[in-house]
């Protein structure tokens, strides 16, 4: 549900689409819980429609500030969660250039990226740790998206810290969105073959160990 795709080392022709296309399949982990309003656990489906969206977030922030940015439904998130049952939403994100950091928590004030040891925990209060796990606009250009989010209904929301880092008095951050709508069809008895093809989807709870 949350990927950071790596730049390629080698070009492929014809291109291969960053996006879920019509026909393409996706399955879902056991570690999707059962208390979402649609099930998901170990569940194979093909996508039956897309309909990508391209929305930007920009906010100014001073320097050594942050801001916390809801992407999910609940109050004050920016609305970027589906509604629909039958409704994957493919996110892939993107920054423009600037001197910011990003760090990812789900839930609130679980940061996804950390080590083991146990002050080893992402804190934009530290001059150290504010660069733990930290993404940066070079990561993820605006231009060549290779972040990628996806969520369902009642996921539980994902947070962006977007951090300033010092050095500037204020910048103006910018996050581009391609909010890909896909329309799932569940595929009741799938084949090996078709199991093997499907886009695996992870639970967040698979991103921390």
């Amino acid at each position: 549900m949350l990927e950071l795709r790596p730049m390629p080392e080698a070009t492929v022709s014809p291109g291969v689409p960053k996006l879920l296309q019509e026909g393409y399949l996706v399955r879902f982990t056991n570690e999707w819980p059962e208390t979402l309003p649609i099930k998901l656990r170990n569940k194979c489906f093909q996508i039956q429609r897309t309909n990508p969206v391209h929305y930007d977030l920009s906010y100014i922030i001073p320097t050594n500030d942050f801001r916390d940015v809801d992407i999910s439904n609940a109050a004050g998130g920016e609305n970027l969660y589906p509604e629909g049952l039958s409704t994957l939403y493919e996110t892939a994100l993107g920054f423009k250039p600037g001197n910011y950091l990003v760090h990812f928590y789900i839930p609130a004030g679980e940061a996804v990226s950390r080590l083991e040891q146990a002050n080893m925990i992402p804190n934009v209060t530290s001059a150290t740790l504010r660069y733990l796990g930290a993404k940066k606009p070079s990561d993820s250009p605006y231009e060549d998206k290779r972040i990628f989010i996806y969520s369902v209904k009642d996921l539980e929301p994902i947070i962006l810290r977007v951090f300033v880092d010092s050095g500037i008095a204020f910048e103006k951050c910018v996050l581009g969105l391609e909010v890909n709508k896909c329309r799932l069809v569940e595929v009741t008895d799938p084949t090996k073959e078709q199991l093997t093809k499907a886009k695996k989807l992870l639970y967040y709870s698979e991103l921390r160990w």
